[in-house]
């Protein structure tokens, strides 16, 4: 959709016509929308907590937990965390990044199906509610961060051995990385459920599964070499590691992995903003 302007008589009308484009999107547009991205952020932050008894310590809890089940079950008993890092800094660092991921994938996913009540009757850049999931969860994310930031001072004020690397400097850089990949991957798959009601049901399959071929739970040393490559050319992977390099000083995957990644997350997010132009157009007759 395009918007023109055109002055008359020192008025100005907005006229809005039909966009023959397979690929738009209109930076200047979602800039304009900003006020709308702010206040859809607040409203999703508050719907999430509302009617809770611990309402936004739900952030601080849920992390902890899984924390604790991860260290318990994957660490102790299975034994699948490497030594030399604390067993329960190992696990939130990954769950930590995971559940901004996850979250923003399966949220992203649900964007035509969540908000087709309003995206039917009032105009707005539809890839607004994309950035909106994109951006709330990134509260959470960084609640969820701030945690682990304490605990690893405790652990290191405790005389736990914690080398923190230069990487530590490229966070951001690894959590927008992840954010983007989300979005695209997410913004295909709401596009593909919009038609195809039954592929949300599979959606939360796998995306389970993509957990399990991630070393989340475990740490990629103990992957069997044949397998090494395969994991290596998951696109999360590398940001995961990367992650954990800062933090532990954990060997720094070969960068080509990385360049890979950025890659896939480039191609990713082109095809998805490209078909979520198109199905854009007509979601609603079949939403």
């Amino acid at each position: 959709m395009v918007i023109m302007k055109t002055k008359s008589k020192g008025k100005y009308d907005i006229n809005i016509t039909a966009d023959r484009k397979l690929f738009s999107l209109d930076f200047k547009e979602i800039w304009k929308y900003r006020d709308l991205i702010k206040l859809w952020i607040r409203r999703d932050w508050i719907a999430n907590y509302k009617q809770t008894i611990l309402g936004p310590m739900w952030a601080i809890v849920n992390p902890i937990a899984s924390t604790i089940i991860y260290t318990f079950v994957f660490g102790k008993v299975a034994g699948l965390s490497p030594s030399g890092i604390p067993m329960f800094l190992f696990y939130m660092s990954g769950q930590m990044l995971w559940n901004y991921f996850s979250s923003c994938l399966n949220g992203t996913t649900n964007t035509f199906l969540n908000h087709s009540y309003i995206m039917s009757k009032v105009y707005f850049p539809r890839i607004v509610m994309p950035i909106v999931t994109i951006l709330s969860n990134l509260i959470s994310f960084l609640i969820q961060f701030a945690l682990f930031v304490v605990f690893y001072l405790i652990f290191m004020a405790g005389g736990s051995v914690l080398t923190p690397q230069w990487t530590i400097f490229l966070l951001p850089l690894i959590v927008i990385h992840l954010g983007l990949l989300a979005l695209g991957a997410g913004i295909i798959l709401s596009a593909l459920t919009t038609k195809y009601r039954d592929l949300y049901m599979l959606v939360g399959y796998g995306v389970t599964l993509w957990m399990y071929l991630t070393p989340i739970l475990y740490d990629i040393s103990f992957i069997p070499e044949k397998y090494y490559y395969f994991y290596m050319f998951n696109p999360v992977t590398p940001i995961i590691l990367l992650m954990r390099h800062a933090f532990f000083g954990e060997a720094l995957p070969n960068m080509i992995y990385y360049l890979v990644s950025i890659i896939s997350t480039t191609l990713i997010l082109w095809i998805g903003i490209k078909v979520f132009s198109k199905v854009e157009r007509t979601f609603v007759d079949t939403i």
